[in-house]
């Protein structure tokens, strides 16, 4: 194990344990205004193929812990933590590009409620994400979150909002469309914003059969970037991007009000890997065929 990534995994387990003595705390203090949530999931995307033979698989692992208080008039903050390791097996390559990526992401949320029907939310985190051997600050990135939702009735609310993300030599602003329509007493259409690899872009179609169980149907746009080692054969201190678009499906079990499971199946489309060299100009560019994906999350509250 190299010491970058020592450092990484101690890193991560003082923030962990700082986020639970502080969550713990507040909660002591005040039980109705403190939440305190947890997660950890293993994913797995197998084989997928490039041109020429070569292919490549990943195993995702993720841990995440927040806290989150009533402030007033309905506001709200928080604070969150999430570390993510994907471990990569390239074939057929004659230089393995890398073999795994860490990310660790440092959040504050803020919520705000806007007249009797809005809510305004802003985020803010600070992050670090890069090959497994890289030093700890050739990959880290600041970004920003702002966006509006306007509650139209007791089933539809609608908003919009964008994000900027600093670092890694591809600052860039994205768009957000935010959604929850219970279209009709089991059936929701919303963001996914359960815990899981795909975060709370794009869609999902959701069906509630009781308190128990409930699954979903969707499908999100998912880009993942981390700067390269500076002795990496392939682009030293450079950067690796994957993206792709995977639609899921989900099947969900709360075993208790504070502990529930969710299972995923699905398919990453019109996959594509890009690698760039240290000032971020692209070196080469891959096509990958669909990747299937299978993934368990376990999260609960305190």
């Amino acid at each position: 194990m190299s010491s970058n990534y020592s450092f990484k995994l101690a890193i991560t387990g003082a923030l962990l344990s700082l986020l639970s003595i502080v969550g713990h705390a507040f909660s002591a203090q005040s039980e109705a205004e403190w939440s305190n949530r947890y997660s950890s999931g293993y994913f797995l995307s197998t084989d997928a193929d490039f041109d020429g033979g070569r292919e490549f698989s990943s195993q995702y692992f993720f841990i995440s812990g927040s806290t989150q208080r009533t402030i007033g008039n309905g506001s709200t903050i928080g604070l969150g933590l999430n570390y993510t390791a994907i471990d990569y097996d390239f074939s057929g390559y004659a230089i393995i590009p890398w073999e795994r990526a860490d990310f660790l992401t440092l959040s504050a949320p803020l919520t705000m409620e806007v007249g009797e029907k809005g809510r305004f939310n802003v985020l803010g985190s600070i992050g670090t994400a890069s090959e497994a051997s890289a030093d700890f600050a050739e990959g880290v990135t600041l970004s920003a979150i702002a966006s509006y939702m306007h509650t139209f009735s007791q089933t539809l609310s609608l908003g919009l909002g964008s994000g900027y993300v600093y670092g890694l030599e591809n600052s860039r602003f994205f768009p957000l469309l935010l959604v929850r329509w219970q279209i009709a007493d089991h059936l929701l259409l919303a963001n996914p914003f359960r815990p899981g690899p795909f975060g709370p872009a794009g869609l999902e179609l959701s069906y509630r059969f009781n308190e128990q169980f409930d699954c979903g149907f969707g499908g999100v746009y998912r880009n993942i970037r981390f700067a390269l080692d500076s002795n990496s054969e392939v682009a030293p201190s450079g950067f690796a991007e994957i993206e792709g678009i995977p639609v899921f499906v989900r099947a969900s079990w709360a075993v208790t009000k504070v502990i529930s499971f969710d299972g995923y199946l699905g398919m990453t489309l019109n996959g594509q890997m890009n690698i760039d060299d240290s000032n971020g100009h692209e070196l080469t560019q891959e096509d990958y065929n669909a990747q299937p994906i299978i993934g368990l999350n376990i999260s609960g509250r305190l």
